[in-house]
């Protein structure tokens, strides 16, 4: 595992992390005894990844850098269970986008927007882009209920453009100076507690869709159609066209929503499609009765059983009877 004493604020980053080349395995395993247990999922089924991920301790508080090039990153019920969580994680985004959810919210963090995690809670980061890099403040869970009991919750967002999401990244440039010493360290802390109660106190949970800088101002749209996709997703006669006539708006308009996440609502329709092939093929190992796999593709929205297992290749490399069979199943 490695560990970065170092930072530096080039590019307006708190941190720098060097890059290098690791395998997939290795960041998970990095990643679970800095963070706790997750699920990792690479790109294109790659088996190595570029980036890093390191910790180390400031103003009393742990930090966690991590740096990648992955698809997804989740937390399951299983997850929860198989460690402590004792955190609430702090994260604040330094490079690249990522759309968070947590507690039935969904936030797209852009560089210097935040977002408030609560470990005992199921939660999922989806990155776009070719590569992420994230700061990570772990929160006592034991002190955060003391301080703020009545308010405490994951999946809270604070935009970059809020005042307070200005003075957290102040506060914590100013911790990860060379020069800082204890009691400047303690006030530092103290300065973060009061700046956590003042993002709770103000709410803030979801996205708020002024703070997605789609480029024609669409942000209201991009989320009305996540939310749509959640619902019709897995609808095989459901095509961009109908999409858009339910919502009211041309597929222009649709292509422009979603270029402020780097897709398209095609591909990112087929990425929730295939996301819950991948889970189906999972727990058919398990299954007393084991679907077809030309069953699994239609319910998750394939209509054509040829193109669902070229689709299902070119993305991860192999098919979905060697994904099934390969798979160790996980408790979503």
């Amino acid at each position: 595992m490695a560990i970065f004493p170092g930072s530096t604020k080039e590019s307006g980053m708190l941190t720098r992390i060097p890059e290098t080349r690791l395998p997939v395995d290795q960041f998970q395993s990095d990643l679970r005894s800095i963070c706790g247990s997750f699920q990792v999922l690479p790109v294109a089924g790659q088996s190595t990844l570029r980036g890093g991920i390191g910790t180390e301790a400031r103003c009393g508080f742990q930090f966690a850098h991590v740096a990648k090039n992955l698809q997804s990153i989740r937390r399951t019920k299983r997850n929860v269970v198989q460690d402590d969580a004792e955190h609430f994680f702090l994260i604040l985004q330094e490079e690249g986008r990522a759309l968070m959810s947590q507690r039935d919210t969904v936030s797209l963090l852009r560089p210097g927007d935040l977002i408030l995690i609560d470990s005992t809670e199921p939660s999922e980061f989806t990155f776009f882009g070719d590569y992420s890099r994230q700061l990570s403040v772990h929160l006592p869970r034991a002190e955060l209920h003391q301080r703020f009991s009545d308010v405490l919750r994951g999946g809270l967002f604070l935009p970059r453009t809020d005042h307070t999401a200005h003075a957290i990244c102040a506060v914590l440039a100013k911790a990860f100076e060379p020069n800082s010493n204890q009691s400047q360290s303690n006030y530092l802390g103290e300065a973060m507690y009061g700046l956590l109660g003042a993002m709770l106190h103000a709410g803030g949970e979801g996205t708020d869709s002024r703070y997605i800088d789609a480029d024609v101002g669409s942000a209201q749209l991009l989320e009305r159609a996540l939310n749509y996709f959640e619902t019709k997703f897995y609808d095989s006669d459901l095509s961009i066209k109908r999409m858009a006539t339910d919502l009211n708006v041309s597929t222009r308009q649709l292509q422009r929503a979603f270029l402020s996440m780097n897709t398209t609502p095609t591909d990112y329709l087929v990425q929730k499609r295939l996301a819950l092939a991948c889970q189906s093929l999972k727990h058919r190992q398990t299954a007393m009765c084991k679907p077809l796999i030309s069953t699994i593709a239609y319910n998750c929205g394939f209509n054509d059983l040829s193109y669902f297992n070229r689709l299902f290749r070119s993305t991860f490399g192999c098919t979905p009877t060697q994904y099934a069979n390969s798979t160790d199943v996980e408790d979503t």
